[in-house]
């Protein structure tokens, strides 16, 4: 059974911007633009470990006026070990009394283990990525 980590969970400035990029550089398409723009309003958090960056979500109220986290990415040698939950915990909080919505492909099949783990029921799908649709959740809060 591996240690919790001690994760501290605040909102990126940017200073945040260069460690953020390098993580999301873990993952398929190219998001440096849309992080800056993201991290400028706020919209991104980081969580910590012992002073580094392991992961972050960008996320915001701009979805049909509703919360939607656009974004989370973690580490790979930090997945699996409470990032991410930490990091929706945080949105959770923030948006309750309304509906969170998030997205991933139908192809991350352990994206949506996360979300329907957490009580996340699918409402959607659509044909983003030809062939690997983006499979939309919701929760109600």
């Amino acid at each position: 059974m591996s240690v919790p980590l001690d994760i501290t969970i605040r909102t990126a400035t940017s200073e945040d911007y260069s460690a953020i990029v390098a993580i999301s550089k873990t993952t398929l398409w190219e998001k440096s633009h849309f992080l800056k723009v993201m991290i400028s309003r706020g919209a991104v958090d980081v969580a910590s470990v012992g002073g580094r960056i392991a992961g972050f979500n960008a996320w915001n109220r701009e979805f049909f006026s509703h919360p939607m986290v656009w974004l989370v990415v973690v580490n790979p040698d930090d997945r699996r070990k409470g990032v991410a939950s930490r990091l929706f915990a945080k949105a959770e909080r923030e948006s309750t009394g309304t509906r969170l919505y998030s997205s991933t492909n139908r192809s991350n099949v352990a994206m949506q283990r996360f979300h329907e783990k957490r009580g996340y029921r699918v409402c959607g799908e659509v044909d983003l990525d030809p062939g690997d649709p983006e499979v939309f959740y919701c929760i109600d809060l």
